[in-house]
């Protein structure tokens, strides 16, 4: 006998009928010094929008929301000190808006000279993690 419609549906017998998560393609083309060398997917894809997120400015270019890009540049002209505590919540901001990124580790913050930091982070992804480091200037 069916469940008249009035009758409240309780939470264990919804869980039963969850719909498995889609993980959407991330099939794009692969771009080498400008130039597009052919398609890529899954880690590659997202290891070179971690790449293109860190190298664009936030609100500079109007084809991009103002969720994409990072901030890296805010903190030109600020105290080293202040850029080493500052540069992972920058990164993990730019790189966390993109949804294939589960998680952002900044696994180490050095100075490299004067006014240069070489910043070294794990990105785990829907697709695996990968290590990448980033040159940010003081």
């Amino acid at each position: 006998m069916e469940k008249p419609i009035t009758e409240d549906i309780k939470q264990e017998e919804l869980e039963g009928n969850q719909p498995e998560p889609v993980i959407e393609s991330s099939l794009t083309y692969k771009v080498e010094n400008g130039r597009i060398l052919g398609r890529i997917d899954s880690l590659e894809a997202v290891h070179q929008a971690v790449i293109k997120i860190l190298l664009t400015d936030r609100f500079v270019f109007e084809i991009y929301s103002d969720q994409y890009g990072n901030d890296l540049n805010d903190l030109i002209g600020k105290d080293i000190p202040f850029v080493k505590t500052a540069v992972e919540n920058v990164i993990k901001e730019a790189l966390l808006s993109d949804d294939r990124i589960d998680d952002v580790t900044i696994d180490s913050v050095e100075q490299t000279d004067r006014q240069t930091l070489s910043v070294s982070l794990t990105v785990s992804t829907l697709f695996g993690n990968f290590e990448i480091e980033k040159e940010v200037k003081a």
